[in-house]
């Protein structure tokens, strides 16, 4: 390949990405190439398509050499080139490190268009995801200018010093020239071969003249370059500057947001551990009852089991059947009255079911005023609490809710929904010391119940 191509690794833009590994300057800004930035630990460069930058030019090795970050996060170079590598035109040893400073001129190969300037941009071998403030955005300004300037000032004192150098030439080929013009002043033999000198010394003077007139003009040139990319530096850092302060103003308005959403948070979590405490309180108030309430029922069937030993049997008379006592009086064929009872005066048939009656309709009573959904008015089924504190069967409160998202007691918003365990624990309890009858109505609402469930799910698959 006569001309080199560079291949270069996708970026998002030289100035829309902060940089935070070391960068080689191109100093021959005449070619098409770009700078390199480094941004691994371990950045390879060569023509072969494997390393980190591509650099298609037959005077670059296929694998010409190797940017590591060593452990006192300084950046080293190593030369794997089948040519070589200058640092500060002195040429490197293949496969020994050489440590670099900001600054150092490093040349790959021998051709001086792959000329470039070692400049850190950030004293951090790996990347790091910028913070969004005023601070780190003004100290990433600041390094961006200085490095620019740098590069800058390096390229001009390279320039400055070939025109030092030249100078410097110049000089001594006048005082050479000085010195012949004495010579032959003095020396009157050998005039030609003096004369011969001087024409040839007084034409390398003009051609000195000549190139350092060239070499101001180029200078000239340079200067006024250099200051254009300035300015246009500075107009690519003011626009980029007022996209962070947007993306600054953007991130705070998200902080913001986030704060009011994290205390939001915390209250509802708040009230979730009071609701929670509230529960447990009626959980411990229900059991507190069930006790006494089992215990109640066992000293009725203490008093039962004392009555039934005391008694021969129940009797069972017609109402209309009245108790006479008879007294027999020897050899008289006739019976005398001596008193009558009316079985079916309730004053004088106090029994044991009469006491056990009033304790079935008195738990009865506490279940229907305690335990009722006030939806359906039957006991709890799948007992559900509601963030107001009113409870509602599981199945009635999803129904009320397509219609309404409010509670059907007092009216408050329906934001959240638990299951009361306890209270469906403490009807069971209930209904095991209760009637037949008891117990057979509420496996008639559990069936029922759960056959409108099994509907409501075969109609919801059969809309889907």
């Amino acid at each position: 390949m006569e001309h080199s191509t560079v291949q270069k690794r996708p970026l998002s833009s030289d100035l829309d990405e902060i940089i935070f590994g070391p960068t080689l300057s191109r100093i021959d800004k005449s070619s098409e190439s770009h700078d390199i930035h480094v941004d691994k630990p371990e950045f390879k460069i060569g023509r072969s398509r494997d390393n980190d930058e591509i650099i298609l030019d037959t005077l670059i090795s296929r694998r010409h050499c190797i940017l590591t970050c060593e452990e006192d996060e300084e950046w080293a170079i190593t030369d794997c080139s089948s040519s070589v590598t200058f640092v500060n035109n002195v040429p490197l040893t293949p496969g020994v490190s050489k440590i670099l400073h900001n600054g150092d001129i490093v040349q790959l190969s021998t051709s001086e268009k792959h000329t470039y300037l070692f400049a850190l941009r950030e004293n951090q071998c790996k990347p790091k995801k910028p913070k969004m403030n005023n601070e780190l955005l003004m100290s990433d300004v600041f390094m961006r200018q200085k490095t620019f300037a740098e590069n800058q000032e390096c390229q001009k004192k390279a320039f400055t010093d070939k025109l030092q150098t030249k100078q410097k030439e110049q000089d001594e080929l006048k005082q050479q020239l000085e010195m012949l013009l004495k010579e032959q002043d003095v020396t009157k033999n050998c005039a030609e071969e003096y004369k011969n000198k001087i024409a040839v010394l007084e034409n390398r003077i003009q051609q000195g003249n000549v190139l350092m007139q060239h070499l101001n003009t180029l200078f000239a040139e340079l200067s006024e370059k250099l200051e254009n990319e300035r300015l246009e530096f500075e107009k690519k850092l003011d626009v980029e500057k007022q996209k962070w302060q947007q993306a600054l103003h953007v991130t705070k308005l998200e902080k913001e947001m986030l704060e009011l959403k994290m205390t939001s948070l915390m209250e509802n979590k708040v009230k979730e551990e009071k609701d929670k405490a509230q529960l447990l309180n009626e959980k411990i108030v229900l059991e507190k009852r069930l006790q006494e309430t089992e215990k109640a029922l066992k000293e009725k069937e203490a008093v039962q089991e004392t009555i039934e030993n005391n008694i021969a049997g129940p009797s069972y008379a017609d109402p209309n059947d009245s108790c006479i006592l008879l007294e027999v009086v020897d050899n008289a064929p006739q019976y005398r009255i001596i008193d009558e009872i009316d079985l079916t005066d309730v004053s004088q048939l106090i029994t044991v079911d009469d006491q056990q009656e009033n304790i079935v309709n008195k738990i009865s009573n506490i279940m229907d005023d305690q335990l009722t959904c006030s939806i359906c008015s039957e006991l709890f089924v799948k007992a559900t609490t509601l963030a107001c504190m009113h409870t509602y069967c599981q199945y009635c409160i999803k129904c009320w809710m397509k219609k309404k998202k409010i509670c059907a007691v007092c009216r408050a918003p329906i934001t959240s929904m638990t299951r009361s365990i306890v209270i469906d624990n403490f009807i069971d309890s209930m209904l095991e010391n209760l009637p037949i009858q008891f117990k057979e109505r509420r496996k008639e609402i559990l069936k029922e119940r759960k056959e409108m469930e099994g509907r409501k799910k075969t109609v919801s698959k059969k809309a889907k």
